[in-house]
């Protein structure tokens, strides 16, 4: 997609901005959820800062003015209910960045209660969120159709452990099979000297100190990170250039790096060149047509020396806070500005809704 074709989008949804309304749907730390203490919550660590928030918020509000907040779930369903005979649902927009809950069906919630209502909303509908957060499962479906993914299998606490798909002189690494893959990682689950005899008591150890009865397992990719936004425009999907994650002092994203923000961005192109860009930008698309991905969502990729790139993670509602790979491809790859993350967004789930 174009810098045009993108600016041409959003401009022609602005002209008729002010005939929409806009709510949104979030979780933001120290606000309801001591009056929701019956809801077994995520990682706090996922919900967002009320700084972070306030940055969304202010970018969105720029492009629309009055927005209306919801802080939880439970609490955007009940006003609709108690409305939804007067409200003007083709002309209200719902930024859906709830993530609260435990296991898949996580952030399905408010895409399949809008669905229900006939609700605009701004992420995929309830099935694909779902599927994006077993990692097991997308990623199988992603290897049977040729996207490269590393060697992937799932390990259950106690269970004999099925370890003969890894290549035992490379390294594995075990994460979190439904949650954020940074949320519980530390330098800890690269396992570097493992053998198929104590490859278990490894794995166990390491559900003990995340507290988890499952791991997702997958032969580690030595190398870089780089995140790649991808949006559907009626039936197409566009990739935008890599964006390279840069961590001081790690090989992976951890928790800790992750929650304080203790990593910056780069153009993956100034760092490796255009042709490995345009090949990972044309396997996200690949990937997120066959995902059904609905406006817009981030694949996240390793390479290794050798300049093979295998897909890792998939974010179907990704942070857009002010310090993320996305804001970063806006603001300093692409001269845009923060507000226009959010209005183009908008302008897509206008049009995609229509489909």
């Amino acid at each position: 997609m174009t810098l045009e074709c993108l600016k041409g989008i959003t401009d022609t949804f602005l002209k008729d901005k002010n005939m929409y309304s806009v709510w949104i749907v979030a979780n933001v730390a120290d606000t309801v959820q001591d009056e929701e203490s019956f809801i077994k919550h995520s990682d706090f660590s996922e919900f967002f800062t009320k700084a972070e928030f306030a940055s969304i918020v202010n970018g969105i509000s720029q492009t629309f003015g009055y927005i209306r907040i919801f802080y939880s779930e439970l609490e955007f369903i009940r006003y609709v209910l108690g409305v939804v005979d007067h409200l003007d649902k083709k002309h209200t927009i719902i930024y859906n960045f709830a993530r609260d809950g435990i296991q898949e069906g996580k952030k399905s919630l408010i895409p399949a209660f809008c669905d229900l209502v006939g609700l605009n909303y701004t992420s995929s509908n309830p099935f694909v969120i779902s599927l994006l957060r077993n990692k097991f499962v997308y990623t199988k479906y992603l290897e049977a159709m040729k996207i490269p993914v590393p060697a992937t299998s799932v390990y259950n606490f106690g269970e004999p452990f099925c370890s003969t798909i890894f290549n035992i002189d490379h390294p594995i690494i075990a994460k979190n099979l439904f949650e954020s893959a940074s949320i519980g990682l530390s330098e800890a689950n690269i396992i570097y000297n493992w053998s198929r005899k104590n490859v278990g008591e490894i794995l166990d150890g390491l559900c003990n100190a995340m507290g988890v009865k499952q791991l997702l397992v997958q032969q580690y990719v030595d190398g870089m990170e780089c995140e790649v936004f991808v949006v559907r425009y009626l039936e197409n999907y566009y990739a935008f250039t890599p964006v390279a994650i840069m961590i001081d002092g790690s090989n992976i994203l951890t928790s800790d790096i992750s929650n304080y923000y203790k990593y910056s961005f780069s153009s993956l192109a100034d760092l490796s060149g255009n042709k490995l860009c345009e090949d990972i930008m044309r396997t996200t698309e690949k990937a997120a047509k066959l995902l059904n991905i609905k406006n817009y969502a981030r694949f996240d990729y390793r390479i290794d020396r050798t300049n093979s790139f295998q897909l890792i993670d998939i974010a179907g509602s990704p942070y857009l806070t002010r310090h993320s790979s996305i804001t970063y491809l806006f603001e300093q790859i692409m001269n845009f500005h923060y507000s226009d993350i959010f209005s183009l967004i908008a302008a897509l789930t206008t049009i995609n809704q229509k489909m």
